[in-house]
């Protein structure tokens, strides 16, 4: 190897690596090939004839059978008008329309149970809202911005100064929708 040059050691390392490739190429290719089907032996045929006879004195096939009489099943489904379903007519709906739940006025003051018949475990405690004590301090709120310099504050973000009235530039441009319209300053 000392006696070659460079671009001799380049053409053969390419060489070595086309042949590597075409080899890799063939391998991958076969493995995609479908095997032949190879077809099974048929078994051999045997000279042997089988005799086939019919017993005339057995029974007889053209006696009475039992009459088979088939009721033909009914399809004609009856409508059924439980959820109040239209299913005629021009205007047809999938669900009747929705009705409110009417109760007695038995049944709405009656503590021990709700309007639906659930029983309640605990009877609700009577609270008299005269006199419940207001908090006579009221929890103030610390904001993490403070104004400064008559800026609003709104929560997450520092401070906004007041830079006045909103403008409104107008551009120009020749319709085109792929140029820049406007400066940007």
């Amino acid at each position: 190897m000392k006696n070659m040059n460079p671009k001799m050691k380049k053409w053969l390392t390419v060489a070595g690596g086309l042949a590597l490739c075409v080899i890799l190429v063939v391998l991958i290719g076969q493995r995609f090939q479908t095997p032949n089907p190879v077809d099974a032996p048929l078994p051999s045929q045997s000279s042997e004839v089988s005799d086939v006879t019919v017993d005339p004195s057995g029974p007889d096939s053209t006696e009475k059978e039992k009459e088979v009489t088939v009721t033909p099943p009914d399809t004609t489904q009856p409508v059924s008008t439980d959820n109040g379903a239209v299913s005629s007519g021009t205007e047809q709906t999938i669900q009747g329309d929705v009705s409110k739940p009417e109760y007695t006025e038995e049944q709405l003051q009656d503590p021990t149970q709700k309007p639906n018949g659930e029983k309640v475990t605990e009877p609700p405690a009577a609270v008299d809202h005269d006199k419940v004590e207001q908090p006579k301090e009221t929890p103030k709120q610390e904001s993490s911005s403070k104004p400064s310099n008559g800026g609003n504050s709104i929560p997450g973000f520092d401070n906004v100064p007041n830079l006045g009235e909103n403008q409104v530039i107008e551009g120009k441009s020749d319709g085109d929708i792929n140029k820049q319209v406007g400066t940007m300053d």
